[in-house]
């Protein structure tokens, strides 16, 4: 009979069942997670730390709320509003004023705007151009002078502070010296351009007295030379319509690339695209890994979850026959309780069957190393335990002998390829160490009989039979994967248990391994889920 699916345990959906799957899945993958975020951190200091530095130097100015007026005849100009400012910050972003800063301070033949040696793209364009035999022209002089304009250009910016009349200036550089003569050029620039207008307007006005437009010229004269050597003006201006509160200073210490910022930055893409790579990982990963997956995505029973055994204890040959009977020397481990789980699932569906007493159950692994030979040697000892004789058939020709290892004395004993072909000749022998449990190893002393052998004819029930008058029988059958006949000789026992392997199996091998059983008539009554970490 099928067993009833133990109703899974209610909890949280959504947002929480995501996250606890997130995290069960980070902890699986913590190494891997781990070194990521550490490749990323690695990288964003690779780059904090070789990138060429930048500096920034920032200038001040105070645009007047009231300019006063150049003589008695005339209204006072009104006062400074928000669109005003709003106006003389464009002028001090204007091309042309920029265009004057560049030309003074001759920046077309700066070494900070001299050609880079060319890039990945430049490299990459190159060998398109040279494939296509494609001959670009050499840019001109302009064509240079604009590019390198342009440059200058995006490397200055003026913004208002607040809601004040308080322009800054600042221009970012490689070099320091540059950004300060640069910043400070371009509010020298400003100035010279208002005295200009004034000079220009006091000449044609009214107010045309030598000693007025002297002091504007004098302005002037000190305005333009500040442009030219990157300063701020020598002489005071006060007929401008902005005065300095700040001048650019060389900066000691670099703004970009901020260091710190870059490796929170790495980390954080570290983090977050570790966690988006395990949540898209989770969404397309099929594989089995808890007994969950089993009884609600494929709503089977899913009848014991067995851990994992330490690798230490199965690399040893002298060790494997502690580990064949792990669940009866270390009862009270976890490895233990999961064996009595499925003993005790296999004998509540064994209830209400012909062979009630000596049953016989198979043992079908999805892949090849689900652990089903493990699995059958514990359960065997464990029902030995109980007072049960119990035989342990290993149908598997083609896997690795591991009942010969776990007994050498069966070598020479009668094994099943023998008894398929030529019939049964003698009793099979016992185990010198599991007492009261007999084995049947796979193979024989002649490869070509195990090849030639086939598991679902009557000679395999009639061996299946024979046994189970000495007792129980628990069948290891080979994956279907590999023999396709596996699916016949279920037929033989009273039940079938699929095992998987967790972390491997997936649920379509699963799922098809068991529709494959069922469809063949075998009695399949749940699944095994070996080797799942703690």
């Amino acid at each position: 009979m099928l067993l009833p699916i133990a109703d899974p345990p209610s909890g949280p959906d959504g947002v929480v069942a995501l996250l606890r799957a997130l995290l069960r899945a980070a902890r699986r993958q913590r190494v891997a997670l781990v070194l990521w975020c550490l490749a990323c951190i690695a990288a964003a200091a690779l780059y904090a730390y070789t990138a060429t530095p930048s500096y920034t130097a920032t200038a001040r100015i105070l645009l007047d709320p009231r300019r006063p007026t150049p003589a008695p005849s005339q209204e006072s100009a009104a006062l400074l509003d928000a669109s005003r400012a709003e106006s003389e910050l464009q002028v001090l972003r204007s091309e042309r004023l920029l265009a004057l800063v560049f030309q003074k301070l001759n920046l077309i033949d700066h070494p900070e705007f001299s050609p880079k040696p060319p890039g990945v793209v430049d490299l990459l364009r190159a060998r398109i151009d040279a494939a296509l035999r494609v001959v670009r022209p050499a840019p001109s002089r302009d064509e240079v002078r604009q590019s390198v304009f342009e440059a200058f250009e995006r490397n200055l910016s003026a913004r208002r502070v607040g809601q004040s009349y308080v322009i800054e200036v600042s221009y970012s550089a490689t070099d320091p010296d540059l950004a300060r003569k640069v910043a400070n050029a371009a509010v020298s620039a400003y100035l010279w351009q208002s005295l200009v207008v004034k000079a220009e307007a006091a000449k044609s006005g009214a107010e045309f007295i030598q000693g007025r437009v002297t002091t504007l010229n004098l302005e002037v004269q000190a305005a333009a030379a500040a442009v030219a050597g990157g300063t701020l003006p020598a002489a005071p201006t006060p007929d401008a319509d902005a005065r300095v509160i700040g001048a650019a200073l060389q900066p000691l210490k670099p703004t970009a690339p901020r260091k710190p910022l870059i490796l929170m930055f790495g980390a954080a893409v570290g983090v977050f695209g570790g966690f988006l790579a395990l949540a898209a990982g989770l969404a397309m990963d099929r594989r089995i890994r808890h007994r969950s997956d089993i009884e609600i995505k494929l709503g089977m029973s899913c009848l014991a979850a067995i851990p994992e055994v330490s690798r230490r204890i199965v690399s040893r040959r002298g060790r494997r026959m502690e580990l064949a009977s792990l669940a009866s020397s270390r009862p009270t481990g976890a490895f233990g309780s999961a064996l009595r789980d499925l003993r005790i699932a296999i004998e509540l569906a064994a209830i209400g069957k012909a062979h009630e007493s000596n049953f016989a159950v198979a043992l079908v692994p999805c892949t090849p190393r689900a652990g089903s030979t493990l699995i059958g040697a514990n359960l065997a000892c464990l029902l030995r335990d109980a007072g049960t004789r119990v035989t342990i058939i290993d149908a598997d020709m083609s896997g690795s002998p591991e009942w010969d290892v776990l007994d050498p004395a069966s070598t020479t004993a009668p094994c099943l390829a023998d008894l398929l072909k030529h019939g049964p000749v003698a009793e099979p022998m016992h185990l010198p160490v599991s007492r009261g449990v007999r084995v049947i190893p796979a193979r024989s002393q002649s490869v070509v009989v195990d090849h030639v052998v086939y598991l679902g004819g009557p000679a395999m029930t009639q061996v299946v039979e024979d046994a189970r008058l000495e007792g129980c029988v628990i069948l290891d059958l080979p994956p279907l994967s590999r023999v396709a006949e596996a699916r016949v000789a279920a037929l033989c026992a009273d039940m079938v248990v699929v095992v998987a392997e967790a972390g491997r199996t997936t649920l379509d091998e699963l799922d098809d391994a068991v529709r494959t059983l069922r469809s063949a008539g075998a009695n399949v009554i749940g699944a095994v889920l070996n080797r799942v970490r703690t």
